[in-house]
């Protein structure tokens, strides 16, 4: 059995293209070590990232996002136990200017939309953040943070 979690969170900064490429980078060097998968997608100061793999990792990377100082109103939105990885290999998907080629690992999940048919609560999430105008930073989520 794998863990999947699902959460959203503000950045407590503004990420610039140099700055989300870094995350990109650093995130799938880390995520790869510690057999994370999964999609982290950045909007308008908001993050969403579904995680997935051997459970004491994802906790663990869970963990250190919610005392990470980048991140404000961490709130877990979906945990479950999933026998097949949704995402094969870890990704992020960010607004980004068109005319310059993409990083390694960059995803057009924001561009393109998914074409997937999985129907799974943490899919749809996903796409909720995509689509839906309460996705963006003045949306209130209220604070979520472990202590």
């Amino acid at each position: 059995m794998l863990q999947s979690l699902v959460y959203m969170s503000s950045a407590t900064q503004p990420f610039d293209d140099d700055a989300l490429d870094e995350v990109l980078e650093y995130s799938r060097e880390r995520n790869t070590q510690d057999g994370l998968t999964g999609l982290l997608v950045h909007r308008a100061g908001r993050f969403m990232q579904l995680l997935e793999g051997p459970h004491d990792a994802v906790v663990a990377t869970y963990g250190r996002i919610v005392t990470d100082p980048r991140h404000d109103e961490v709130r877990l939105l979906v945990e479950e136990s999933i026998h097949t990885r949704r995402f094969p290999e870890w990704k992020m998907a960010f607004d980004r200017d068109e005319q310059v080629e993409p990083p390694s690992g960059f995803s057009d999940f924001l561009g393109t939309g998914d074409t997937s048919a999985d129907a799974s609560r943490s899919r749809e999430l996903l796409r909720w953040f995509r689509n839906h105008p309460m996705a963006a930073p003045t949306a209130s989520l209220g604070k979520h943070r472990r202590d």
